[in-house]
């Protein structure tokens, strides 16, 4: 009989600690892969990738280099930024950072274009950003921002469509159309 207690009592501890390291492992939760680069043949200045999710947090790195290619910059010019990914996914189920709807993307060498931000479609990629060298008055070395680029929600290696929006006091404004960048999606464990 103390035999069957012992047993008893030690696979009630058994299944107690079973059940507890069950619990202490957390599913697997999804993860967004992200890159934000150069379209084929089009001379761009963005580098970015980052594997992560919103919850967890993100694993990320990358550049922009503004020079004679970046809108605005004159002949002789740079500004080299380093990124990292703070934020990124489908706006409305992963965040929102601005509000559905129609708004103006300015750009003086691409032309202005209209696009909507949607709930469900649009992807968000927002990255915190470092000056580390810089001939820009404006951009000194070690200033920080966050800067934002959306682009619809495309599963995949695509060349799309890509804006760029500044931080305000206020919230994220559209600064940029970008024009067509690459972009490649992945969601997964």
């Amino acid at each position: 009989m103390n035999g069957m207690k012992r047993f008893g009592c030690l696979g009630v501890l058994a299944m107690v600690a079973a059940a507890s390291v069950g619990l202490a492992d957390p599913p697997a939760q999804e993860r967004w892969s992200v890159v934000l680069t150069t379209a084929a043949g089009l001379p761009q200045d963005v580098w970015i990738a980052g594997h992560g999710n919103n919850t967890v947090g993100w694993t990320s790195g990358g550049s922009i280099c503004l020079g004679v290619l970046a809108q605005g910059i004159d002949v002789g010019q740079h500004v080299l930024l380093v990124t990292d990914v703070i934020e990124a996914g489908v706006v409305g189920e992963d965040g929102s950072p601005v509000e559905p709807g129609p708004y103006l993307a300015p750009s003086e060498e691409l032309g202005d274009r209209e696009f909507e931000v949607v709930d469900g479609v649009t992807f968000y990629l927002m990255i915190h950003t470092t000056v580390k060298n810089s001939n820009v008055p404006g951009f000194e070395v070690g200033d920080e921002s966050v800067l934002m680029f959306t682009f619809d929600t495309v599963m995949g290696r695509t060349e799309q469509l890509v804006v760029a929006w500044a931080e305000t006091p206020t919230g994220f404004v559209p600064f940029l159309n970008e024009g067509v960048m690459a972009t490649n999606l992945r969601l997964g464990p």
